[in-house]
């Protein structure tokens, strides 16, 4: 009995009693908040310009939004912005007792322009305009005071006694239509309101949107009895299957996306989409990723998609793509990453790290499967059978959905079908074993473990040849030959690098078109069965060189198709005439949740693909019209800033070629190309002038060109599709002017001073070079002249010491003369006397005594000699006589003979022995000419006469 129960409780254990919640497939969202565009929380309309640029009127003011930069507009005041209309180029505004519009300037910032301003004292205290229209010629700012209108040129008003107070204005078949405060619903021609509805005609509730109905018809919202059609003058309810939540949800703005989708803004619960026959398409709100459930307004743009201002954030609905998201109605259930994705008939099974799910199409239902918890790697359906990866084993669904773990197999990562050898096997990996299974009976049963492997392995494949290629989950890949009964490896290698710089790191393995592809951050490879080596797949790299490390490759409509995934976009390429061409990007970016790195993988099911998310899974139909970028148009540049080293910036004028100031050599461009759901575009710029190029490749559209030089500039940039498309360029010319200095005229006078300089050089180099010449010419003159004079210097002194040694001579030779006469004198007195003497004594004859005394007397010619002697010594002593003679008159002629002698500095012997005197008479003579001439006392007589001058 025990054992009966035993194996009833083993098998309730493995049937799915589970919590079941609500999922749908809905469209993708993507959610701005405060921090993208740096506004207030609240937003309260919505609408688009002619170029596709989004306009919202916010807390703070104005919001504008491209696709890819946010701007925030002020309106005076700094007031809210209640609603926003776009007519032309002109934004209108309505706000707090204030209304205007704003205009791009040609230098592409925006200048608001009030219309109220002038009339100030016509608006009431506290008004505020809740919406804008058009009719005819006329913009209509409506508050709930009345309305006033702007013909373009002048503003007027209602007239306030006619008692009409207008809850709503809005728009359809090019009429405007009024809902009044506590009233009925109205059609205003532009003066006046005729009553087309009481308010009992819609449940004595407010009509808060209305929407075209076939022709002629409206669809009208009301607030709390759901939707109402009039046509042809009355009005019925119109039954969807969402009655029974408009009733409580309180419905608040509608409008129609394309001409099939009917959305429905609330207050209390979000979005809610249904076709034209009433029935429930999606319902968007907090607990399925809407930012909140309360809808200020709501638009339709151009391509068919939905924006939604709300009362926190601003909401965009790609509700014009082939991409739905599963996700669950409770907004905390968290199904966690997904893994793996399968389609079994209406079920769809997802594995993700938090369990295994089961989730069916036709009740909108997601449920946990028994015993799944934790780390699941994969679903997958191999025949007739579901297998599920799991951390803890490998596990078989049942027909009952009731979850077998396998014996034997802990764990599983990865299970593929093969035939090796010429068996029909599958392959299973996991963190350390490598399986074989075997069909028994048409059954898939586990058979054996490969021995002697052990490896953890992320993904597997196996070739015509029956190779198994292994990646391993962290460092390369393993080349796996198995023995005949595929017990045992026969051949193993362990490949770690793919012949680049790359020398280790993860290698996926992935089956493209039936060959085996390898990749890595360095692009993709092949094996070689022939050379037996891996070589580049060059058809891959040159096809999509901008996707490396790719770690899935899923082959679409027997081969025609690839879907190629990296850890940041998906891209479907179609291989035609031999290459593959790129059909399709879409980055991981586009959902709020992708799944991290080598998990966001895709399932294909037919026309239907899956992706892998956090928490979702996103499903993508295979359309002709969503397969290739679809071309659009509208690329502008919205504002270049030149910008100077100082700091100032200059926003350029774009209606024409603009000159700038040398100062602003550093150029910023910010181009406009509205897109919303198309992310995977580029952008390119090119920068032309004389001498040189620059190019720019970005995947925002915004550029920087920093110190430019001083010249004419052509900026071009396009914008081209993820398949190398253009899609559209623009072009701009500008100039920045070269410094004042650097200008043609300054040229000229530069040439000119230059010139002068030149002149001024040359002449003053020339005076130069002649003054040089003239100084060394001098120079060299007066060197020769010193030269010279030294020479003659030197000759005369050698003249003069010839003079002086000629004349010492002279002096000695006149001494001697002097001596030699006065000798001769002295002898000859003598001997006169002894004549004289022996004549008087009669001792010889005289006759012959008269004769040699005459003789005698010829030859004494005392005077004579002396005064030859004295001219001689005054010409030889420079006049030494006279100036004594002139000095000293009291001299004597024997005076001056003494002087002479001694100045000739004959000494007192010889001085004596030539005047005939004695030695005491020479000195006796010394004394008195002393005397005479006052020589001072200590100084020599001698030297005195020899100074004597």
């Amino acid at each position: 009995m025990k054992s009966v129960l035993l194996k009833i409780l083993l098998i309730l254990s493995f049937l799915p009693f589970s919590q079941v919640w609500g999922a749908d497939f809905i469209p993708a969202i993507t959610n701005y908040t405060v921090k993208d565009y740096e506004g207030g929380h609240q937003n309260w309309a919505c609408a688009q310009g002619d170029d596709g640029v989004m306009y919202f009127g916010n807390n703070n003011g104005l919001l504008v939004y491209d696709g890819f930069s946010w701007e925030l507009h002020r309106v005076p005041g700094g007031y809210i912005v209640r609603s926003v209309f776009v007519d032309g180029d002109r934004v209108y505004i309505g706000s707090f007792e204030e209304f205007g519009y704003f205009i791009r300037k040609t230098d592409g910032q925006m200048q608001y322009h009030s219309l109220s301003a002038g009339i100030k004292d016509k608006i009431s205290s506290n008004d505020e305009i809740w919406h804008i229209v058009r009719l005819g010629e006329k913009i209509y700012f409506q508050s709930f005071t009345g309305w006033y209108s702007y013909d373009g040129k002048a503003v007027s008003y209602m007239d306030r006694k006619s008692g009409f107070r207008p809850l709503y204005f809005y728009t359809c078949h090019d009429k405007v239509y009024a809902q009044m405060i506590n009233g009925g619903f109205y059609e205003f021609d532009g003066q006046r309101f005729h009553l087309l509805l009481e308010r009992t005609a819609v449940g004595n509730d407010n009509v808060v949107a209305i929407l075209p109905y076939g022709n002629s018809g409206m669809v009208l919202l009301t607030v709390d009895n759901g939707l109402f059609v009039y046509e042809h003058g009355t009005v019925s309810a119109l039954r969807t299957d969402i009655d029974a939540q408009l009733r409580w949800a309180k419905g608040n703005r509608a409008v129609m996306v394309g001409d099939s989708i009917l959305a429905i803004g609330t207050i209390l619960d979000g979005i809610y989409g249904v076709d034209k026959k009433g029935h429930l398409l999606w319902h968007l709100n907090r607990d399925n990723q809407l930012n909140n459930n309360s809808v200020m307004g709501l638009f339709g743009d151009r391509e068919n998609n939905l924006w939604a201002a709300l009362d926190d954030g601003i909401s965009f609905v790609h509700t014009n793509t082939s991409i739905t998201l599963l996700t669950p109605s409770v907004r905390d259930l968290s199904i966690g990453m997904v893994y793996g994705v399968e389609r079994v008939g209406e079920k769809i099974y997802l594995a993700t790290n938090q369990g295994a799910y089961e989730y069916n199409r036709r009740t909108s239902e997601i449920h946990l499967l028994s015993h799944t918890s934790g780390q699941n790697w994969y679903v997958k359906q191999i025949d007739s059978q579901i297998f599920i990866g799991n951390d803890m084993s490998t596990m078989l669904v049942e027909q009952n959905g009731s979850i077998q773990s396998v014996p034997g197999a802990l764990n599983s990562t990865c299970i593929v079908e093969a035939s090796i050898n010429g068996q029909e096997v599958l392959v299973e990996a996991s963190y350390a074993e490598l399986r074989i299974w075997k069909k028994q009976a048409g059954i898939w049963k586990l058979s054996h473990n490969v021995q002697d492997f052990y490896a953890p392995i992320k993904s597997l494949e196996v070739d015509g040849t029956g190779t198994i290629w292994a990646s391993h989950m962290y460092n390369g890949l393993y080349r796996i030959k198995l023995d005949d009964d595929l017990h045992r490896i026969k051949d193993l290698e362990h490949i770690h690098t793919l012949g680049g710089k790359q020398k280790s790191g993860k290698i996926h393995v992935m089956k493209i078109r039936g060959r085996i592809v390898f990749s890595n951050t360095e692009g993709y490879f092949m094996y070689d069965d022939i050379e037996r080596k891996i070589k580049p797949y060059d058809l891959l790299n040159t096809s999509v060189p901008f996707l490396t490390d790719a770690h899935t490759a899923v082959d679409v409509h027997n081969n025609e198709m690839l879907w190629l995934i990296n850890s940041h976009e998906y891209v479907l390429l179609a291989y035609q005439e031999g290459k593959f061409v790129i059909k399709r990007r879409i980055p991981v970016e586009m959902f709020n949740s992708p799944c991290i790195e080598g998990n966001n993988k895709i399932y294909v099911d037919g026309n239907d693909c899956y992706l892998n998310l956090n928490n979702s899974i996103a499903c993508l139909h295979f359309n002709e019209q969503y397969i290739g970028q679809k071309a659009l148009s509208g690329l502008k540049i919205r504002q270049i800033l030149a910008s100077s080293s100082s700091g100032k910036e200059l926003a350029l004028d774009l209606s024409q070629k603009t000159t700038i100031s040398s100062d602003y050599r550093d150029i910023s461009v910010l181009l406009s190309y509205p897109c919303y759901d198309q992310p995977a575009i580029r952008f390119k710029f090119k920068l032309y002038a004389n001498n040189q190029l620059l190019v720019e490749d970005s995947s925002f559209p915004s550029v920087h060109f920093g110190s430019l030089e001083f010249d004419t500039y052509t900026l071009w940039a396009g914008v081209y599709s993820d398949d190398g498309r253009l899609l559209d360029e623009t072009e701009y010319v500008f100039v920045i002017n070269k410094p004042l200095w650097m200008s043609y005229p300054m040229l000229f006078l530069y040439l000119l001073l230059l010139g002068g300089l030149v002149y001024g050089v040359a002449r003053w180099r020339g005076k130069v070079v002649a003054e040089k010449k003239r100084k060394e010419y001098e120079a060299h003159k007066i060197e020769q002249n010193i030269k010279l004079s030294e020479q003659q210097r030197l000759i005369a002194e050698q003249q003069k010491k010839l003079l002086e040694a000629e004349l010492s001579l002279k002096g000695k030779e006149l001494a001697s003369m002097a001596l030699g006469t006065f000798a001769k004198q002295e002898m000859l007195e003598k001997l006169r006397l002894v004549v004289q003497e022996q004549l008087a004594k009669s001792q010889c004859g005289r006759k012959n005594m008269e004769l040699v005394l005459k003789q005698i007397n010829e030859n004494i010619v005392e005077e004579d000699s002396w005064e030859v002697f004295q001219q001689n010594f005054d010409l030889i002593h420079q006049r030494f006589f006279r100036t004594l003679r002139e000095r000293y008159p009291s001299l004597t002629a024997t005076d001056l003979r003494f002087c002479a002698f001694l100045r000739l500095n004959l000494s007192t012997k010889d001085i004596a022995q030539m005047t005939n005197l004695t030695i005491r008479g020479v000195e006796a003579a010394r004394y008195r000419i002393r005397k005479r001439m006052e020589v001072p006392d200590g100084m020599s007589l001698v030297d005195f006469l020899i100074e004597l001058k």
